[in-house]
């Protein structure tokens, strides 16, 4: 259920990712809880205010044989909950794949677009843009 006042009202943080090579769970699930509490809440910016989604390219349901995309969630939530600091320009790094590869952590919808120029497996070539 998005009916999560109390828990914003107290000072809940959520922390949301999801794998797009996810076969059990349709990122589809995650986008509409995600699209649902926009509605309820009045839109991004009372949302952004507790809700961080982002959604990982190559990474399945938990690990990946493409992607297994590590970041430290534990610290972002704590600094977040704790001090008030939001989380932002966050960073995954593959541990199997092509294992030191990183990538942005985009506040969704958007999404992490090669700049053209760069290492590929560096998340520093990729900017978080709009679709």
């Amino acid at each position: 259920s998005p009916d999560i006042f109390e828990f914003a009202a107290r000072g809940g943080k959520l922390l949301l990712a999801h794998g797009l090579q996810d076969v059990l769970v349709s990122t589809r699930a995650t986008e509409d809880y995600y699209e649902r509490l926009l509605q309820i809440f009045g839109g991004i910016d009372n949302v952004a205010s507790f809700v961080r989604y982002y959604e990982v390219p190559g990474f399945g349901h938990a690990v990946s044989s493409q992607f297994n995309a590590t970041w430290d969630s534990l610290t972002a939530l704590e600094q977040w909950a704790e001090g008030g600091v939001a989380p932002a320009n966050q960073v995954t790094v593959d541990t199997v794949g092509v294992p030191g590869r990183s990538r942005p952590l985009c506040d969704y919808p958007k999404w992490a677009r090669y700049n053209g120029t760069g290492d590929v497996n560096a998340a520093a070539s990729f900017t978080c843009v709009y679709p």
